[in-house]
């Protein structure tokens, strides 16, 4: 095959006993430093007053780490420190354990503490005050959120006596809480089950915090954030998600996204000098969904752990400007449309790029007239590789399947902008154009009562329905017989919301709505090519032996399944003429419909899929024992 590449809050108490258990040397001053440790052991009683993000059920989890330094009083970070970035991690029972026994100095000396939250191993650099903090920008991940947070501690002047010392953390960083207003409380669930995909965008994610001055510099990394949490209805909105910031000042440069049943709509976020730390900000958009993909309006409100301040209305975009692609989900479909002037100028698709690349794409084309333009492609991002290889130009050969990759030295292209002509550009213009952005999807309308909305998924230069078809009727309107029992007569078989069809029902009328058809034999070969003959990147779920009649049972076993390709083939099982147990194979195989286009008739032969086998298993159309056809599943391929 060809696939060449070119390369061209409220603060927070501790209550919990530090305990000495270690005899390591401590990090401490040097004995010509004119402070010599004594024998007081220094230990520290915290309590929690309230916690908010990072601690869980009001108090520190186990093995959480915690950084501490102690100075001389009257010296700074920059001078020799008395204890330099000492480790604690949190014990059973609320106990923080250090990594060595650590004392008060002999004499009158007093010492300053500073605590951080999570410790970081390479800690304030000799005759700096400051340590590297960063969030991370997925947070929709528990353990992503959790790692978060930042909080610090002080106290100063501190004798050596067998007192505890009490530490008094807080956050450094900001939470923000986002709601969602529809009109009425009936909407609200609606909107739950739609469950739109919200993402935060131009943040910055990274920044030094200085101990001793407390406030951040150096801000840089701007990112999209995606919230953690998941959408509940209260009092007729949805509430649930959130996400921690660094405190920085809002500007025209951050914006929510949204995407919502396939639509991309956009908010800006309401100015603001800056988003201080240790507070909570709510933030209330009033949704409603509308055919130019925009939000009604944002109302914005920002409380801190105590009082807020409320900030004015503000007007939702027309359209979008700049397109983040991390506000696209796929989830509605593996392809997007983009609208420029009520006209298609481009589409994207998270795809499966075969060959050397060997990884998932989130790839552009041009779209012209309606037709997409596959010989025009470029990569945004490669998602399953780091190489910088990103922004180069994928051109597709139709008739052979294949592409070649003109490389660039990009990292991973994070927004994209089209000018008034509708040309892609990667950096941003002067003069951005207004976009709407689509979930491409095949809507079913056979059945007016009850519209059918499939995801579709590019494969090579393929597309495919990413479901199998769910029809009780022909792309005509007239009903199918549903069966229960196969009969020989044309109909269909419902199993656990999943639908099975007798090839007599495939003769007596037409399945596929306009500009769709079932698969030929040719399709599924190319489709095979495409992926090298890997089937394991076709399928997804849990799969079992299905020849358990096999001489070699015990020896075989289930292939690997990664679904690289996205097209989601599940182990559905076939409709069987038994009576007993009318559904068969579940677990174990996949099965569907081909249809000779020269013949215009079901060919000798169909497709397959099993667990024991990384190949596409050819097997007779007519069943064995009977004089009807078997019933199978449906999976539409565009014309």
């Amino acid at each position: 095959m060809k696939h060449g590449i070119i390369r061209g809050y409220f603060p927070i108490l501790f209550c919990c006993c530090l305990i000495m258990t270690t005899a390591c040397v401590n990090e401490i001053a040097s004995e010509n430093s004119g402070s010599q440790e004594g024998g007081i052991p220094i230990t520290f009683s915290v309590e929690i007053k309230k916690s908010v993000t990072r601690i869980t059920d009001d108090e520190f989890d186990i093995n959480d780490p915690i950084g501490l330094y102690a100075l001389i009083t009257g010296n700074t970070m920059a001078d020799e420190r008395y204890i330099d970035n000492l480790l604690l991690t949190c014990g059973e029972d609320r106990n923080l354990i250090p990594e060595r026994d650590v004392f008060y100095p002999e004499g009158d000396n007093t010492l300053d503490f500073i605590a951080y939250h999570p410790y970081n191993p390479e800690g304030a650099q000799e005759g700096q005050a400051t340590i590297p903090v960063s969030i991370h920008p997925n947070q929709e991940e528990a353990s992503n959120y959790s790692a978060c947070d930042f909080l610090t501690a002080s106290k100063e002047r501190i004798a050596g006596s067998g007192k505890s010392v009490s530490l008094e953390f807080k956050h450094q960083l900001a939470k923000v809480k986002i709601t969602l207003a529809p009109k009425s409380s009936k909407e609200a669930e609606t909107m739950k089950e739609d469950d739109p995909h919200i993402i935060a965008t131009g943040f910055y994610t990274q920044a030094n915090y200085d101990l001793e001055a407390e406030e951040f510099t150096g801000l840089k990394n701007a990112a999209d954030i995606t919230p953690h949490g998941e959408w509940e209805v209260e009092s007729g909105k949805l509430v649930g998600k959130e996400f921690i910031i660094l405190p920085q000042a809002i500007n025209d440069g951050q914006i929510f996204q949204m995407e919502w049943n396939g639509r991309i709509y956009t908010c800006p976020i309401p100015t603001l000098e800056t988003w201080e730390g240790n507070k909570q900000y709510e933030i209330e958009i009033n949704t409603e969904e509308s055919k130019t993909n925009q939000l009604n309006g944002l109302l914005a409100s920002i409380n801190g752990w105590s009082d807020g301040d409320e900030l004015e209305d503000v007007e939702s975009e027309n359209g979008t400007q700049a397109l983040h692609l991390s506000a696209l989900s796929f989830e509605a479909s593996n392809v997007y449309r983009v609208h420029l002037n009520g006209k298609e100028v481009a589409e994207i698709c998270k795809e499966y790029l075969t060959g050397e690349l060997n990884s998932r794409a989130i790839t552009i084309y041009p779209v012209k007239d309606g037709m997409t333009d596959l010989e025009n492609g470029t990569v945004l991002q490669l998602l399953d590789t780091d190489e910088e290889i990103n922004g180069g130009k994928l051109q597709w050969d139709l008739p052979d399947n294949t592409f070649s990759y003109s490389e660039e030295d990009l990292p991973a292209i994070q927004v994209i902008y089209f000018d008034k002509n509708g040309t892609l550009h990667t950096d941003s213009v002067s003069q951005p154009a207004g976009i709407n952005v689509v979930a491409y999807t095949l809507n079913d309308h056979r059945n007016p009562a009850a519209i059918q909305q499939y995801p579709i998924v590019k494969i090579g230069t393929q597309y495919w329905l990413r479901e199998n078809l769910r029809a009780d009727r022909y792309s005509n309107g007239e009903l199918m017989e549903e069966q229960f029992v196969a009969t020989g007569e044309a109909g269909y078989r419902t199993y656990e919301g999943d639908y099975f069809y007798n090839g007599e029902a495939l003769e007596a009328g037409s399945m596929c709505p306009e500009g769709w058809a079932i698969p030929s034999t040719n399709d599924w070969e190319s489709l095979d090519e495409y992926i090298d003959g890997d089937v394991s990147t076709l399928k997804t779920g849990e799969w079992g032996i299905f020849d358990i009649d096999a001489d070699n049972y015990d020896e075989l076993k289930v292939t690997p399944v990664n679904n690289k390709t996205m097209l989601c083939i599940k182990p559905l099982g076939n409709w069987s003429h038994n009576t007993d147990n009318p559904n068969i194979n579940v677990g174990t195989l996949a099965a569907f419909w081909t249809w000779d286009y020269e013949q215009n008739e079901l060919p000798e032969k169909t497709v397959f899929f099993i667990g024991e086998s990384n190949e596409v298993v050819k097997v007779n159309t007519l069943s064995d024992k009977m004089t009807f056809y078997k019933g199978l599943s449906i999976r539409l391929i565009k014309k």
